[in-house]
């Protein structure tokens, strides 16, 4: 099988980083939409796009909590390249100072997901400014897509990785410490997942053979996780962004990112997937959350009694749910099955399960996760 690996073209990571680094975005074009939320723009945004001027990019804002509707519907128009001309304050006349163009999503998953859906629709590059660590989407060519209602749809895969990733480490030290610690999780998850698809010669995200380098990446991920999370969380707490700190954020976005994109999913986010899919649970937690519940899932499921108890310990340090209560869950028999039978069909939507896991290895999981 022929093996792959995808990442972004640069990544850049420092305290400060949204102030003295944007000039590393000029090589992608003049004319920006910064795909964000009216929170994150308050809150760093408008900074943001004015130090944009300062190194040549005409940047506008793209608030997806309320033009999202607008920007589905100039999709299925397929009027959007002049839609976001008129964004920019450049159409009719000015058509010709549009320049070059591309995105920036700046913000959460949703900003971001958005981002890469708009900057696909477009043809344009994409770099991406992520304001939390909590989950690993930053680094990856896949969007996670999601109803009005907040219900797990698919994974939407592009040809391309955004081009440059940019974190700003003070961004991210201001941000709530539950953020980080749902990254933590995310990231935990990376080799547990990445591990199950090599064990078994199966397929990454990319639809090709993991490579040695997607699989030692995911290693080192566990590694400073379990090594760095518990002092990262102290020391944000105590106010100081510490080396400790900034090797969590990394681990989070990059190591995970790469990891995950390039070593494959499995259980712990099919898991996930079929529980936020399901409306009828109605599971308002955050990604990291339902994961790490979804990781421990995967290990008592796959029979790891000794590193069920060690990441459970690490979980439960982090103050996330190890536990189907810890969300919230009560499930009867006949709901386990189905979610179980969700499982197990999620092979079609890129999430390889162990092969010599079985219904029953899943339900005795689900029994020992109540």
């Amino acid at each position: 099988m022929i093996r792959s690996f995808a990442s972004p073209q640069l990544y850049i990571q420092g305290p400060g980083a949204f102030d003295t680094q944007l000039g590393q975005l000029r090589r992608l074009g003049n004319q920006a939409l910064v795909v964000t939320d009216q929170y994150v723009y308050d809150l760093v945004g408008k900074s943001l796009i004015s130090n944009l001027t300062v190194v040549g990019i005409h940047g506008c804002p793209f608030f997806i909590d309320s033009q999202r509707e607008a920007f589905a519907e100039q999709m299925r128009a397929g009027t959007l390249t002049a839609w976001v001309a008129d964004l920019l304050g450049v159409s009719g006349d000015k058509e010709k100072e549009f320049g070059k163009f591309f995105v920036i999503g700046l913000g959460g998953g949703g900003a971001l997901d958005v981002a890469k859906t708009l900057a696909h629709a477009l043809q344009v590059n994409v770099a991406v400014l992520p304001t939390s660590a909590a989950t690993d989407a930053a680094t990856s060519r896949i969007s996670v897509i999601y109803d009005e209602a907040g219900v797990f749809q698919r994974y939407d895969y592009y040809e391309t990785n955004p081009a440059i990733v940019l974190v700003d480490s003070q961004v991210i030290f201001a941000a709530p410490a539950k953020m980080l610690a749902q990254g933590i999780a995310d990231g935990l998850a990376t080799y547990v997942e990445a591990r199950a698809v090599w064990e078994d010669g199966s397929s990454n995200t990319v639809g090709a053979r993991p490579t040695l380098t997607a699989l030692g990446i995911a290693e080192k991920c566990r590694a400073v996780l379990f090594a760095e999370s518990q002092q990262a969380l102290k020391d944000q707490e105590a106010g100081r962004l510490t080396a400790a700190f900034e090797a969590v954020i990394e681990a989070n976005i990059l190591l995970s990112g790469l990891g995950f994109e390039n070593g494959g999913l499995s259980l712990a986010h099919a898991f996930h997937n079929v529980l936020q899919g399901n409306p009828d649970l109605q599971v308002p937690r955050a990604h990291g959350e339902v994961v790490a519940v979804g990781l421990l899932l995967q290990l008592a499921a796959e029979k790891r009694g000794t590193e069920f108890e060690e990441y459970y310990s690490l979980l439960k340090a982090l103050d996330l749910p190890v536990s189907l209560q810890g969300l919230g869950l009560t499930l009867e028999l006949n709901q386990v099955k189905k979610l179980v039978a969700g499982i197990l069909a999620t092979e079609k939507a890129g999430n390889h399960l162990p092969a010599k896991m079985t219904a029953a290895d899943l339900l005795a999981a689900f029994k020992k996760m109540n």
